[in-house]
Parts: C-alpha cells; sequence; structure tokens
C-alpha cells in the first residue's frame, strides 16, 4: 500500500543515524526506496548492505552535480519514480515516521484514493535538543508537508519559482514541490487546521491528532549549525543566486529557543 521514497548523500561523512531510520522506514511501509547521489564517503554501499535486513528496501544510485540548484528535487524525483505501491510518502533521512499512527495513515490513504487532490499535507513536528521537546516561540511550529500523496506526480521545482535566468525563486520553491508532469503544482489539500498559531491550539493538536512526521534534524545544534554553514548555505546563494540569511545559524541560536515536553510517544 505505501512506498517510503528518500535521497541520501554522505550519510556517513556527516554521522546520520541512518540504521535508524532505515529501520523506521522499513516497519512502516511495504516498499523503501532510497536515491544515493555520489558521496565522498561509501553512503552507498552501507545502506545496500543493509538489504539483507530488510527486503523491502531498494537502493538506487544517482550522480546529479552538486552545483545542480535543482539537485535535492532530482534526486528525491529519481527515488520516487523507482516506487511501486499505490500511496507514497516522502521522507528525508532525519525524519521519523510514527509506527503506532499506521492504522490512521492507511485510512488517510483510503480517503485520497476516491478524492481529487494528489496529496494531503501532513503535520511535521520539529524536536528540539531531545527526543521529547518541541520548540514553542510564539510562532507557527507546525509545518505541513507534502509526505502522503497519489502515483502519477514528481518531486521538482513548480514554475512559478523558476525565475528568467533559470534559478529558483527560493522563497517559493526550495526544488522538491510536489508537481505534476507539465511543472505546475499538484492539487493538495490539509486535512487538518493549519492555523496554528497559539499554545493552547498547539497542545490540542498534539492530544488529538495521530498524524505527523517527527523531524530530528534539530536534536544536535551543532551539527545542524556545521551542516547550514557548509553545504545548503553555499549550495542555495551560490546555485539558487539568492542570499539566504537564516541558514548559515550558529548553534547558540539555536538553543535560544524555549522547548516543551509533547508527551508522544515517539516510534
Amino acid at each position: 500500500m505505501f512506498s517510503i521514497y528518500s535521497s541520501a548523500f554522505n550519510l556517513v561523512k556527516n554521522n546520520f543515524d541512518y540504521k535508524e531510520a532505515i529501520d523506521n522506514f522499513c516497519k512502516f511501509a511495504e516498499e523503501v526506496v532510497v536515491a544515493v547521489n555520489t558521496s565522498e564517503d561509501d553512503t552507498l554501499e552501507v545502506l545496500q548492505s543493509l538489504r539483507s535486513d530488510y527486503p523491502n528496501l531498494k537502493i538506487i544510485s544517482t550522480d546529479f552535480s552538486y552545483q545542480d540548484q535543482f539537485l535535492d528535487g532530482k534526486i528525491k524525483n529519481e527515488a520516487l519514480q523507482a516506487t511501486t505501491q499505490e500511496f507514497k510518502i516522502g521522507l528525508d533521512m532525519d525524519e521519523r515516521i510514527p509506527l503506532y499512527a499506521k492504522y490512521n495513515w492507511i485510512n488517510l490513504a483510503s480517503r485520497l484514493r476516491f478524492s481529487d487532490p494528489a496529496a494531503f499535507l501532513i503535520p511535521s513536528i520539529d524536536l528540539w535538543g531531545d527526543k521529547e521537546s518541541i520548540r514553542w516561540d510564539n510562532k507557527k511550529n507546525i509545518q505541513f508537508k507534502w509526505y502522503l500523496h497519489k502515483e502519477g506526480y514528481f518531486r521538482g521545482t513548480n514554475n512559478e519559482a523558476i525565475k528568467e535566468d533559470g534559478s529558483i525563486n527560493i522563497k517559493k520553491s526550495d526544488s522538491c514541490d510536489l508537481i505534476n508532469e507539465d511543472g505546475s503544482l499538484a492539487k493538495s489539500v490539509y486535512f487538518v487546521d493549519q492555523d496554528i498559531n497559539t499554545l493552547e491550539k498547539y497542545r490540542n493538536f498534539l492530544k488529538s491528532n495521530p498524524l505527523y512526521v517527527f523531524h530530528l534534524g534539530c536534536l544536535d545544534f551543532d551539527k545542524k549549525a556545521q551542516l547550514n554553514k557548509n553545504f545548503w548555505k553555499k549550495h542555495w546563494e551560490l546555485e539558487a543566486g539568492e542570499e539566504v540569511a537564516d541558514i548559515a545559524t550558529e548553534a547558540k541560536e539555536f538553543k535560544k529557543f524555549q522547548t516543551q515536553k509533547h508527551g508522544l510517544e515517539l516510534w
């Protein structure tokens, strides 16, 4: 029923917990496809070695240039196009899907099967500093992403985000939109109220909503700060042709945010 697809490169060099990611994905979905781009380490080999423990894991190799501003979307799309199950869930390697909520995902997928939208926008919850704390800074703290969608679509940059010079307007796209074959945005809908802008709404959401994805990218502030400085900031500034002031963040900037205990089972 479900294919989880993801992208990867330099997982070993950057000390990602790829084994936990693969274990989580493979326990949830009938099929897991990871596209591994050319790496400076043995990411491809270590992921391929896990196939003996996870027969539903498929590893494919890509070699897109790291100077390509559309890099991230292209790798993810290669993984997506290699999937075979009816419903697709796109996850990054630093995200986890709660295993105890699979029945709810099945119900939502069943609704999607007989409806017009291509996708439901699923909430993503950032964990800050540990696996129990969630950031709260009086802003909208739950993002909604194209995690769950039907087959027949692509990941890439939507037409409206491509500037006249061919570069990406990063205020409109991160190169990983869910798009139709002609490059237009796929029709997607929220399945919950996305206006979560008070602490009370936030807490009520966490108590009542069983469908979300955990983002672990903020657990190690030092690592996150280094990744932002060393790759993504350079990528978006030089290749997308536009400055991104909020990417090169110091670790101390992450630590200043207030967090609260979410009280939910992780996986």
